[in-house]
């Protein structure tokens, strides 16, 4: 069954995969490793042909990547691909292997405060961001956790998930069959 990604995550995830569409091969460089933990599920929904760009990533061996991205220098179409860079940024990258790679794709960041911003606005008062932004602990999961609940206290249920999913991710959920299609099934929905 295909996972629902959390509000925050599906922000993420919509806005990774359009930078896909406009550059194929994009370097996601993630200075303060916010992201790892979400980009091994995407990872495993890539696996699980639930995703329509490939990722790879860093972890701690360039040797290692650099095997997994053989194919990616041939040809003359970039693919559709991500190279997460976990600890780097637009300077550190250039001290490593990856630099060409670098060069050739497009580059995407993205702040945690910033996704945490979009994906709430409209859902929690600016006061309510605003404080949850400042805490000292967030993270791609506690902010899916908190802008959950809040759904919850507002729409129970499929409702209240439905709020919460992106017309990809329900698309894909309902084509797999996965927990959104199990409730749509049920016959209190």
């Amino acid at each position: 069954m295909s996972e629902v990604l959390g509000p925050v995550s599906a922000v993420l995830e919509d806005d990774l995969r359009a930078a896909v569409s406009r550059g194929g091969l994009v370097v996601w460089l993630d200075a303060d490793d916010n992201y790892s933990p979400f980009v091994d599920r995407l990872m495993a929904r890539r696996a699980a042909g639930g995703l329509p760009y490939d990722l790879k990533a860093y972890r701690g061996s360039h040797l290692e990547l650099m095997l997994a991205l053989e194919d990616a220098a041939g040809g003359v179409d970039k693919p559709a691909r991500v190279v997460h860079m976990p600890g780097f940024n637009s300077e550190t990258v250039k001290a490593t292997p990856m630099l060409e790679l670098y060069l050739a794709g497009s580059r995407y960041q993205r702040a945690l405060d910033t996704v945490i911003a979009e994906a709430a606005a409209g859902i929690a008062a600016p006061e309510a961001i605003e404080a949850f932004r400042r805490q000292k602990d967030a993270t791609l999961e506690r902010a899916d956790g908190w802008l959950m609940e809040l759904a919850r206290a507002r729409e129970v249920g499929l409702r209240g998930q439905l709020r919460f999913t992106r017309l990809p991710a329900l698309l894909d959920d309902l084509v797999r069959g996965g927990d959104i299609a199990g409730q749509i099934a049920g016959a209190e929905n």
